[in-house]
């Protein structure tokens, strides 16, 4: 279902009800497990990172691996039970807040961190060019930008879009989230707007990603893994700040 593009930005409140089984099936489900998962870990692997910020941490699990691997981590989400998801992984461990990526992070110093992590949250931003500057003032000069989010492509197919090039608001439902369906909302954009957002913000792309689903998936979701074999669900960006642009734009 396609909504206005001009209603009022998502109240993520909705989502606190299904907060805890979304963390719960996200774990060791096909599409976040076995394909999204694999290809930011592995693109991580080849970084070099101290401070990050995991934007739109859900249940931790970023946050976890990570500071696993020597990262100082601050973790924020929007939702609350979120928060607390990701407190209780991990325990005294790195630092989480509630915030809102719709507004200014003014709890974060300028050029206080080396890297952005940003699983599956951008979609449900309508305004990327200002949460992306935010992102280029709290990173150090020549900082990593790495996020994933719903591929363009398959959102105008999914979802029928009359117009590929439009911004429209989205409305889906879930089913595996308990007896009753979640409605949830979220932006589908063209791929232009995604590289034009980057670039006005001092960003330039660095990679580009079309994950393919792990052998695991193919164990334990067949049917999905020949869905996601064939056809591309998400998008993976790695960007890096460009501090003589990023620094022209403050």
């Amino acid at each position: 279902m396609n909504l206005n593009s001009n209603q009022k930005d998502i109240s993520f409140n909705d989502y606190e009800a299904f907060a805890e089984a979304y963390a719960e099936r996200s774990a060791s489900n096909s599409h976040n497990a076995y394909y999204e998962r694999p290809a930011m870990f592995s693109i991580l692997s080849t970084l070099k990172f101290k401070r990050v910020l995991d934007a739109g941490c859900a249940g931790g699990i970023y946050s976890e691996w990570l500071i696993n691997r020597g990262a100082d981590v601050t973790a924020i989400d929007i939702n609350s039970k979120m928060v607390q998801l990701t407190k209780k992984r991990l325990k005294t461990q790195g630092k989480v807040y509630q915030a809102d990526l719709n507004q200014p992070l003014n709890f974060l110093d300028d050029n206080s961190f080396d890297l952005v992590l940003s699983s599956l949250t951008m979609h449900y931003l309508k305004d990327w060019e200002a949460v992306f500057k935010e992102f280029s003032r709290i990173l150090l000069p020549e900082g990593l930008f790495l996020f994933s989010t719903h591929h363009p492509f398959m959102d105008f197919q999914l979802f029928e879009k009359a117009n590929y090039f439009t911004t429209e608001l989205i409305e889906d439902s879930w089913e595996s989230f308990g007896d009753t369906p979640v409605r949830v909302r979220f932006y589908s954009r063209p791929l232009s707007e995604l590289t034009s957002a980057l670039a006005k913000t001092g960003f330039f792309i660095k990679n580009m990603i079309e994950p393919r689903p792990t052998e695991e998936c193919k164990q334990h979701y067949p049917q999905d893994y020949e869905k996601l074999s064939t056809k591309p669900w998400f998008l993976i960006i790695l960007a890096q700040k460009n501090f003589k642009l990023s620094s022209k734009m403050q």
